[in-house]
């Protein structure tokens, strides 16, 4: 801006010059003053005449012509940057959002669960991390605090001669399968993974998937259940 400002100042200085000058009668040219010859013609004398008024008129168009596509172009200019102010304040928010609202959790078993009965829900009691305070280990449930997508991943580990299927629960329905067979294992580990479009409100656990398997339906201390919300 501070170039079209001095830009500015400079034609209307010129402009200026030309009004003194229109106002200012050309001299004529006293009779003892030596005239200036033409080639060819030394007798002859030139003289020329200026419109003066009409330079002047056909400066201040031009000029203002310049000084009307600079101060459009200024104007494009500071919408631009006034857009991008805009942007700029929608991502800080975006941002602040997100630190306020990130939600994660991760869960393990301390103590090993043996003859799960069916529907049973598994408590994971070791509580790693709990930001949102949205998991709580004396029910095994995560509450969804707002309406998101979740990521869950969960991991079921069973002893040797046990056979067991569990399941993701999410309110009435049961989301994905976790089939951990340790039939001819000392230790058989199983885990699966789902992303959830959760409501406010709606609750998720892990349970017994029905009464499928072989006992004696172990759930070992290894087993794990993590979340987080995407967006």
């Amino acid at each position: 801006m501070a170039r079209y400002h001095i830009s500015l100042l400079v034609l209307f200085c010129v402009i200026s010059l030309f009004d003194h000058g229109s106002t200012t009668p050309v001299a004529e040219p006293h009779n003892d003053a030596p005239l200036m010859p033409i080639i060819g013609h030394r007798t002859a004398s030139l003289k020329a005449e200026f419109d003066l008024t009409s330079l002047n008129a056909q400066l201040k168009k031009n000029v203002y012509h310049i000084i009307e596509k600079e101060f459009h172009a200024a104007q494009n200019n500071t919408h631009e940057i006034e857009d991008l102010h805009c942007e700029i304040k929608q991502l800080h928010k975006e941002v602040d959002y997100l630190k306020s609202h990130h939600v994660a959790f991760s869960a393990e078993l301390t103590h090993p669960i043996e003859n799960m009965v069916a529907d049973e829900v598994v408590h994971f009691d070791k509580v790693r991390v709990n930001s949102g305070g949205c998991y709580c280990a004396d029910t095994g449930k995560f509450v969804a605090e707002e309406e998101g997508f979740f990521y869950f991943s969960v991991t079921i580990c069973t002893k040797k001669d046990s056979v067991i299927e569990m399941a993701l629960h999410v309110e009435d329905h049961k989301e994905m399968i976790i089939h951990a067979d340790a039939e001819h294992l000392e230790l058989g580990c199983a885990s699966n993974n789902e992303i959830v479009h959760l409501q406010k409100g709606d609750h998720v656990e892990v349970i017994r998937h029905g009464s499928d398997g072989h006992p004696p339906f172990y759930v070992h201390t290894m087993s794990t259940f993590t979340g987080f919300m995407l967006h």
